[in-house]
């Protein structure tokens, strides 16, 4: 059975005072938004064939790519780039990074440390393929107030867990059709999913990094 929890912070309590959008919890009530725009009809959902790691096409890629370009990947993987004088030397050390990424997310699209942002067919590998660590999933809106409070604890959060757990996110103005499918009632909503893709818990409401952390843990006890 999957627990609900609502948690309530006193920043979020006094965002909310100048915000009629936002509920006393800290997240904003979907019947409160602007008008969704209609569902999309989902993309497809790839072949297990789709999710195996391109090295051929990826090279290509990296070596299409300008060395300011490459420079600036390396420094948001956290590879140190300094004593790389080669373009070739900067292709090889993403080659690596990105392939590594393709073993710790089914859908390549996340990374050990980070955020990443998701899309209907990426969210669709992610809880679909069996993986070795739980995801922990961000489900905000652009006009959310409490959103836009807890971005950045997410962010910090994602550091401290590293490759122990995926942390992503996922736009319900975008992919209105997963808010309903997750049963999701206000913004923001995390919920942990357990590396076999089944709802472990859910936080309604802004929360900060250490209840993130904590969260999170749920699913990575024994």
């Amino acid at each position: 059975a999957t627990t609900t929890t609502t948690t309530t912070t006193k920043e979020v309590e006094e965002s909310a005072s100048d915000d009629s959008s936002t509920n006393v919890s800290g997240s904003a009530e979907k019947e409160s938004s602007a008008p969704v725009p209609a569902p999309e009809t989902a993309s497809p959902a790839p072949s297990p064939n789709s999710l195996e790691f391109d090295r051929e096409s990826t090279l290509a890629e990296l070596r299409a790519m300008r060395v300011k370009e490459l420079r600036t990947e390396c420094a948001t993987r956290s590879i140190r780039w300094g004593n790389m004088f080669e373009k070739e030397e900067l292709v090889q050390a993403l080659l690596q990074a990105r392939e590594a990424a393709s073993h710790f997310s089914a859908s390549g699209a996340l990374s050990p440390g980070e955020v990443g942002a998701l899309n209907d067919v990426q969210l669709e590998a992610e809880l679909g393929t069996p993986a070795s660590t739980p995801l922990l999933l961000d489900i905000y809106a652009t006009w959310c107030g409490p959103c836009k409070l807890m971005a950045p604890e997410l962010v910090k959060a994602a550091e401290e867990l590293g490759d122990r757990v995926r942390v992503a996110k996922l736009d319900s103005d975008q992919y209105p059709q997963w808010s309903s499918k997750l049963g999701v009632g206000a913004f923001p909503t995390v919920i942990l999913f357990g590396p076999d893709g089944k709802e472990v818990q859910r936080v309604e409401g802004a929360v900060m990094k250490a209840d993130l952390i904590r969260l999170a843990d749920l699913s990575l006890k024994p």
